[in-house]
C-alpha cells in the first residue's frame, strides 16, 4: 500500500468517527428534550347568572359559576360580601388555580335595591358649579327603580358614584370607592336642583347642578 493511500485510510477513519460522535450527540440531546415542552390551561369562568346581577331586597343571592381547567372542572373559592337585606352595590370575587399552580379569578357585581322605595328622578347631565369643565352623567340603574349611576362626581373626572334617592333624599350606598376614599356625604337640593358631595377621608367638596 502507497503510503498516499496510508494517509487517505487513516484521514477517512478519523472523519468517520467525528461523524459518529455527532450522531450520537444529536441523539442524546434529542431525547433529554422530550417532556420539557408542556401546555397549561388557566382557569375559565363562566357565571351563572352573568356579570352583573340586580335583586330586591329579601330575595335570595346564591352566587354561582362553572370553573374549567380545559375540560377538567374545578372548584372555585368564593368571596359573598353580599347582603340582601341592604340596598347597595357588592363584588363578588370567584377564584381559582390549575393544577400548574396558576391562580384566575373572575368578578361580579350584584346590586340590592329597595322597590318599595319611590325615587325623584334624577337622571340627567350635570357639571360642577365650580369647575364646569368637571361633568357627570346621571342615569337610572337598569332593573331598579330607584339606584342611580353617575359617572362622576368628584376629584378630576374619574370619581363614579352609586347612589339611592329615596324621595328627595339622597343616599350614597355601600360600594368600593377609588383613591383611598372610605365614605361619601352627599345631599340633593330638589328646589335649586342641585348635588351636594364630600368626599372622605380627604374632605374635598364639590357642588353640582344641571347643565
Amino acid at each position: 500500500m502507497s503510503k498516499m493511500n496510508i494517509i487517505l485510510n487513516k484521514y477517512i477513519g478519523i472523519l468517520a468517527v467525528i461523524g459518529l460522535s455527532i450522531g450520537g450527540f444529536s441523539c442524546e440531546s434529542e431525547g433529554d428534550s422530550v417532556g420539557i415542552s408542556t401546555v397549561t390551561y388557566f382557569p375559565t369562568f363562566e357565571l351563572t347568572d352573568g356579570e352583573n346581577v340586580v335583586i330586591a331586597t329579601g330575595s335570595a343571592f346564591t352566587p354561582s359559576a362553572t370553573v374549567k381547567e380545559g375540560e377538567t372542572e374545578l372548584t372555585p373559592d368564593i368571596v359573598n360580601p353580599v347582603n340582601n337585606s341592604t340596598p347597595g352595590i357588592y363584588e363578588v370575587i370567584y377564584s381559582a388555580e390549575n393544577s400548574d399552580g396558576y391562580p384566575g379569578s373572575k368578578s361580579q357585581q350584584v346590586i340590592v335595591y329597595n322597590p318599595a322605595i319611590v325615587a325623584t328622578d334624577v337622571t340627567g347631565n350635570i357639571a360642577d358649579i365650580g369647575r364646569p369643565e368637571r361633568k357627570g352623567v346621571i342615569s337610572l340603574v337598569p332593573g331598579t327603580t330607584n339606584i342611580f349611576f353617575c359617572t362622576d362626581m368628584a376629584f378630576a373626572g374619574v370619581f363614579p358614584l352609586y347612589f339611592m334617592m329615596d324621595g328627595d333624599n339622597m343616599i350614597v350606598i355601600p360600594q368600593s370607592f377609588v383613591f383611598g376614599v372610605t365614605s361619601v356625604d352627599a345631599s340633593y337640593d330638589p328646589v335649586a336642583k342641585t348635588f351636594s358631595i364630600t368626599v372622605n377621608p380627604q374632605g374635598f367638596a364639590y357642588n353640582f347642578q344641571y347643565e
